[in-house]
């Protein structure tokens, strides 16, 4: 007996049909599921050369073995699918209570490709799965769709995944949000449903998840809760949540400012932590979890759980805006229209700068919220220069110009860290599966928030490697990103929930199965390490304030500890995985051959 509920659901939208079939194990023991599984769903039903927008593509959520069970932080769910975005496979997490639900409903998984005839509601439930059409929600915002599903449902407890007039527009960094306040925000996953005519997902669970002892994991969540003092209410993640990484990036000189001309923001103090706790409201926690860091803000007439970190460097100092008020507007506005914070800041500051530097005069500047608030209105709807706008910063610099100062990897626009000043953020950018993503690695707080030289890359290629694969264990395991849990830690917890023989090494390597298995993905899909690079913008300008004053972040430093970084993954000079090491980390044959095959063409 393990914590899987054993069954996958697969939906054919097309057809209007759904098959359920048997968990595979196998899966389980090598990828253990959420990202992991989810990722070797996609790798089985979509091929990489597939467009994102057609039918052949799939949404795929998938829960973890600890998913519905009392272990603390590991309430995600997460979603995959081939990002129209960047291209690449990419895949998020959501919080809330939608990943409990889903495995309550008896599934572990479901894959939904296809596209419904009209614009539907996908409704999954342990007594039934059926496809409602909802041609009536039609451009609404993700706050009001909400409503609406729970009222044509029946039911106000069902949890709702919804796309705003930004994913139905197929806008490229459209997100789902859930819950109202909880968003799956990057790589464009809600124009993939959008593009398939799926307004929203609602999910019903009524059934038990089960675990090999339950005393023995009850103990081993009560220790985890009494010995780890993330899971208290001394930890600043709780008493501010994100919000508290304002002073730390200014003061380490890489808060994103002006579109990343430079690292400091003099009107920081107004967005900041202390700020935003002055008009806190309330605070909420996720599914089965201690550390509750969300955070209820209201001012005026505007109301959102948040902002994170991230909103508030794209959404406030990287677009010029100081003011508490315009970021909560700013955030509440994403999330009704179901936008990206981080890529609509990102395109947003491109624009601002273009216009400023006189390459292209977009009719938006620097601090102007009345136009940016427009602008996200246009981008959401695709209206005059919204529609332009809403393919992201790539794609305007490239008819545009000003492609050194687009600040995005692989069409992803880069989050909250100047890599100039913490020199192993640079490298996690370009090799992170999905694009420009803080996710898949977080060295900033070892170097410019802890105690290694941001200023150097010794050892930053193994430092950075290591990291991603225990990022990758962790959220194919189901654990959130605000535990710091060790691997040890997950060794035990999985198999209490699951069962079988664990110990740190085999969860780091599940976990650098789970990350070469995307880096398989994204080569078979055309990428190489021609795509792993960073704007150039960081390597050509210098910092003018705070610890990385003056400091080149050289373009032939880079490329070498890129060079270093291959080496040390077993990756050759182009950025592909050799044959020998997917076959030491048990990748199975069948993707081995056809991958070989690939690079051998």
């Amino acid at each position: 007996m393990n914590s899987l509920m054993g069954k996958l659901l697969y939906v054919d939208l097309t057809e209007g049909k759904f098959e359920e079939k048997k968990t595979p194990l196998e899966w389980i023991e090598l990828y253990t599921g959420q990202k992991g599984l989810a990722s070797r769903m996609m790798m089985e039903d979509v091929l990489p050369a597939t467009d994102p927008f057609s039918p052949e593509n799939r949404v795929v959520m998938s829960t973890a073995v600890m998913t519905g069970t009392i272990v603390s932080c590991s309430g995600k769910l997460a979603i995959a699918t081939k990002s129209p975005q960047s291209g690449t496979i990419s895949d998020g997490s959501v919080g809330g209570h939608a990943g409990a639900e889903l495995k309550y409903a008896g599934f572990d998984a479901v894959s939904i490709g296809g596209k419904a005839e009209k614009l539907s509601i996908l409704y999954i439930s342990d007594k039934k799965v059926d496809l409602i059409p909802a041609t009536e929600l039609a451009g609404l915002g993700t706050f009001e769709t909400e409503s609406r599903v729970k009222e044509i449902i029946g039911d106000d407890k069902v949890k709702v995944l919804a796309i705003g007039p930004a994913g139905e527009n197929l806008v490229l960094y459209s997100c789902i949000s859930s819950e109202r306040y909880r968003q799956l925000g990057r790589g464009g996953i809600a124009a993939v449903m959008g593009s398939k005519n799926l307004k929203a997902i609602a999910i019903r669970g009524g059934l038990d998840v089960h675990v090999p002892d339950i005393k023995k994991c009850m103990d081993l969540a009560m220790e985890m809760h009494t010995k780890d003092e993330v899971i208290s209410s001394d930890n600043e993640i709780y008493d501010l949540g994100t919000t508290c990484l304002v002073d730390y990036s200014q003061e380490s000189g890489l808060l994103p400012t002006r579109n990343f001309q430079e690292g400091t923001f003099e009107e920081y103090k107004n967005i900041n932590g202390e700020a935003f706790k002055a008009v806190r409201q309330n605070k909420k926690a996720c599914f089965s979890c201690g550390i509750a860091c969300g955070n209820y803000v209201v001012e005026g007439r505007s109301r959102v759980e948040g902002p994170e970190y991230e909103t508030i460097a794209l959404g406030g100092s990287s677009i010029g805006n100081g003011s508490r008020a315009d970021l909560i507007e700013f955030n509440a506005r994403c999330d009704d229209l179901g936008l990206d914070t981080i890529s609509s800041g990102g395109t947003i500051a491109y624009m601002m700068e273009a216009t400023e530097k006189g390459i292209y005069d977009f009719g938006i500047r620097f601090g102007e919220m009345e136009k940016v608030f427009d602008f996200l209105e246009k981008i959401a709807f695709r209206k005059g220069i919204g529609e332009e706008a809403a393919e992201g910063s790539r794609r305007l610099a490239a008819k545009y110009g000003g492609e050194e100062f687009a600040i995005q990897v692989k069409g992803l626009e880069l989050p909250g860290y100047d890599p100039r000043g913490s020199w192993s953020m640079g490298i996690a950018y370009v090799t992170a599966p999905r694009g420009g993503c803080h996710m898949s690695s977080y060295p900033i707080a070892e170097e410019a928030w802890g105690e290694l030289d941001p200023f150097t890359f010794d050892g930053k290629a193994k430092l950075v490697a290591d990291m991603q694969n225990a990022q990758f264990a962790k959220f194919s395991m189901g654990v959130c990103d605000f535990w710091p849990i060790e691997s040890d830690t997950l060794a035990k917890l999985f198999a209490a929930t699951y069962g079988g023989d664990w110990n740190a090494d085999k969860v780091d390597k599940s976990g650098e199965r789970v990350f070469n298995l995307q880096r398989v993905y994204n080569v078979m899909a055309g990428f190489s390490r021609t795509e792993d690079k960073l704007p150039g913008r960081f390597h050509n300008e210098l910092l003018k304030a705070g610890p990385p004053k003056g400091k080149a972040y050289t373009k032939e430093a880079f490329e070498k500890v890129l060079d270093e970084y291959f080496e040390y993954r077993g990756w050759d000079k182009a950025g592909r995985p050799k044959i020998e090491k997917l076959t030491q980390l048990g990748i199975e044959e069948d993707i081995i051959q056809a991958y070989s095959l690939y690079i051998n063409c």
